[in-house]
């Protein structure tokens, strides 16, 4: 890029006009988004705090919860105020760089989500198939080092993404058809593009999406099977009824970004607003989903919160 373009660029901003041919309409996503919000908000909150002051709650498995809350909690954050906003308005507008912050924000913690999911599933499948080995297992020291990787691996696979972003030639005035900075959205807004630009999102989701989920779910079919040998009927249900649940959030996570890059290899067949609608669920929903499936159902954390609201409002 020239001196003059990087220039020009730096002075420029990008408008979210957020789902393209629902402009007039968009703002009845309002209600159901701001819920998604509130529930987010709170119920992540809710589950750091409990975790982090109820003493028998520091151990492995709910420091991961925690974790994951936390991630949760700041895509949250980043992500659902500027979309209620946009839907709002009808646009948004957003500083050149400030845009690229976000993005890498975005998909460094989706990616750090992607990752701890995996340890979690981890962590359920040592429980349940070697129980007599958990405790020498799964340590302390292993949280840390399992962190400390989440966050190397996702810092080294989602930097190119704003870096690559921000090297294209952008228009004057550049319209992004989304409510956030979305890696192809903002691309397809460039006024030109370059083989690596196109590639590198479809090259990530193959290294990074496809073995992750592989993982996960051989994890959860060593889990259902060990389930499926135990005698005790009520023991049986109650841990396959804890896994479909989250198998269902889970899915639910990786379905939606797979059917996000579908639908945009078939964009011309439908309405370009389904995409733009689907990348920002793929985003959205888990932070609102995990702190009800992995905290708040979990029964030693819903107990640690009813006692909580008791000592509060006796």
């Amino acid at each position: 890029m020239t001196a003059s373009n990087q220039s020009q660029n730096k002075n420029m901003e990008f408008f979210l006009n957020g789902f393209p041919g629902l402009q007039e309409t968009q703002y009845w996503f309002l209600i159901p988004f701001s819920i998604m919000f509130l529930v987010a908000s709170l119920g992540n909150i809710l589950v750091m705090s409990v975790v982090a002051r109820e003493q028998h709650l520091h151990e492995p498995m709910y420091y991961f919860i925690s974790i994951l809350s936390t991630v949760d909690l700041v895509i949250d954050i980043i992500l659902l105020p500027q979309a209620l906003v946009v839907l709002w308005f009808g646009s948004y507008s957003m500083h050149f760089d400030a845009c690229f912050v976000q993005m890498f924000c975005i998909y460094f913690t989706g990616a750090m989500e992607s990752t701890v999911l995996v340890l979690m599933a981890y962590d359920r499948y040592i429980a349940v198939c070697k129980p007599l080995r958990y405790s020498s297992i799964v340590t302390n020291e292993f949280v840390f080092k399992g962190i400390v990787l989440v966050a190397v691996r996702s810092l080294c696979i989602v930097l190119p993404i704003p870096v690559l972003a921000r090297m294209l030639p952008y228009c004057s005035k550049t319209i992004v058809y989304n409510v956030y900075c979305e890696y192809l959205a903002v691309i397809n807004a460039a006024c030109a593009h370059t083989v690596t630009t196109d590639s590198y999102f479809f090259i990530l989701l193959v290294l990074v999406g496809l073995p992750d989920a592989t993982l996960i779910g051989l994890s959860y079919y060593m889990i259902v099977r060990a389930a499926l040998k135990i005698k005790s009927r009520e023991a049986q249900q109650k841990l396959l009824s804890t896994c479909s649940s989250h198998a269902f959030v889970i899915a639910s996570f990786y379905f939606l970004g797979m059917l996000s890059i579908i639908l945009l290899l078939v964009e011309d067949k439908m309405p370009a607003y389904i995409r733009a609608l689907v990348s920002f669920l793929c985003i959205s929903l888990p932070p609102t989903l995990n702190p009800l499936i992995y905290g708040i159902k979990t029964k030693e954390i819903w107990k640690a919160i009813a006692i909580t609201f008791n000592k509060y409002f006796k």
